[in-house]
């Protein structure tokens, strides 16, 4: 016989029956949940682990270092009294016959007793290139700086660290004794910087438009260009996230003007 009302049960006999409802759900539906969830984990790999040697390991305790992957990387401030931030490597806008202009990124370099800390110095004695220990000397800039042997009004191109309290010369050399001389062809330096590479060029003259850097893997990326920094010549940088393997300077009418290998890359 067919009922036409439904049968009245008690409240505890009604929790009951959801109760084992819910259970049933939870059964059936949990694998494919946990399935959802562990597809959100990435997998574990073991690359993100690197080892520091006993000397890095060391360098990382000290104030203001950082590991980064395989690398320690040691913040420099010229508060830390380091001999590449003395009084003496310290710079002035008024000094350039141009602007300073930034480049964007951090540079870096293998640190050493004169890339050390006040008080680091016996610490970083120790280092080899396979520790991978490196010194942030803070934001790079580039200024065109009067040297002693240059004609009036010739300047170099120079590389600069900027902070707080002033600019320092960054310690590591940028072109040939003839960079940017009037029909001179391209140069191109790459260096370390904080999260990979950057390669900073420059071209005498104002033809040039546009750079264009190729990396060993085929792609490219667009330099920023600056005629501020050295009046008269065209400066170029390209910050990049693998090795770069060329740079092709353009005119405004797309032509290709020339271009300069970059087969070296340091630390590697």
């Amino acid at each position: 016989m067919a009922l036409t009302h439904p049968v009245p049960r008690p409240a505890h006999q009604r929790l009951t029956v959801a109760a084992a409802a819910v259970s049933v759900l939870l059964v059936l539906g949990l694998p494919l949940l946990m399935g959802q969830l562990l597809a959100l984990v990435p997998p574990h790999d073991p690359a993100d682990r690197f080892p520091l040697t006993e000397h890095a390991r060391k360098v990382s305790e000290l104030p203001g270092a950082n590991v980064i992957r395989d690398r320690v990387i040691l913040t420099l401030t010229p508060e830390m009294h380091a001999p590449v931030m003395a009084e003496s490597q310290r710079i002035t806008p008024d000094q350039s016959a141009g602007v300073f202009v930034p480049l964007g990124v951090s540079g870096l370099l293998p640190t050493n007793p004169y890339l050390a800390p006040s008080g680091a110095g016996e610490l970083a004695t120790d280092l080899w290139p396979g520790d991978k220990v490196f010194s942030n000397l803070g934001p790079l800039d580039v200024g065109c700086l009067p040297g002693t042997s240059d004609p009036p009004g010739e300047c170099t191109p120079t590389l600069l660290t900027q902070h707080p309290n002033g600019y320092f010369v960054f310690p590591r050399s940028w072109g040939t004794s003839s960079f940017l001389e009037p029909g001179t062809p391209m140069e191109a330096e790459v260096y370390d910087v904080v999260g990979g590479r950057v390669v900073v060029g420059g071209r005498p003259g104002e033809d040039t438009d546009r750079v264009v850097v190729r990396l060993t893997n085929g792609s490219t990326i667009t330099a920023f260009t600056t005629a501020s920094a050295s009046p008269g010549d065209t400066i170029w940088w390209a910050s990049t996230p693998g090795r770069p393997e060329s740079a092709t300077a353009y005119d405004r009418r797309g032509r290709s003007l020339e271009t300069v290998r970059l087969d070296s890359w340091p630390n590697d």
